[in-house]
């Protein structure tokens, strides 16, 4: 049934997925900005498939589970209820955790300039004040993912004005970017 209600959840955007997918957006200059420093040598279709496509195939999974369940009445209490709220919780540490180390390395925050109990008081107090203004509106995440998608057209649209030669010009990838696979197995 969710595969063959799809539409309902593509367009028009309603209640069903416009968290989701402003979440999505908000999210994707940071999840843009943390890949960037580990995918050199990936051509863009690779970068375009680990990031959107191959991501969407257990998310699309988890909502027709999710959709499964809330059409056939299951309840989610128990051990079902436990695991969400348990990969929810994880999740946010696991984001919090990208947040820090990318917003402390471009901002030149490190532990040693300002010591271990200064570190971690000052990312505790940014973090806080940061979920505290979540709480206004203008902050919200639809306002947020409103702004971002606003930002990708306008970068678009300076691409197009002001460097379409040079894209064009672009044939593909460096012949230099060639991923070297040796360099993983001699970390471990």
């Amino acid at each position: 049934d969710y595969f063959a209600n799809m539409h309902q959840f593509v367009l028009p955007i309603n209640d069903y997925h416009e968290f989701y997918l402003f979440w999505w957006f908000a999210w994707s200059i940071m999840i843009g900005q943390f890949t960037s420093r580990f995918v050199g040598g990936l051509k863009t279709y690779q970068v375009l498939a680990a990031m959107l496509i191959f991501p969407s195939i257990p998310i699309a999974a988890w909502f027709a589970v999710l959709y499964h369940y809330h059409e056939a009445g299951i309840a989610t209490d128990g051990l079902v209820n436990f695991a969400m709220v348990f990969v929810g919780i994880v999740f946010v540490i696991n984001s919090l955790d990208s947040l820090v180390r990318l917003y402390t390395d471009n901002l030149g925050i490190t532990v040693q300039k300002l010591g271990k109990a200064k570190y971690i008081a000052l990312n505790i107090a940014a973090l806080s004040l940061l979920t505290l203004l979540f709480k206004l509106n203008f902050l919200q995440i639809q306002w947020v993912g409103a702004i971002v998608i606003g930002i990708f057209f306008a970068c678009f649209g300076y691409i197009l004005v002001q460097k379409y030669k040079a894209v064009a010009n672009i044939e593909g990838s460096p012949k230099e970017n060639e991923i070297d696979y040796t360099k993983i197995e001699t970390v471990s």
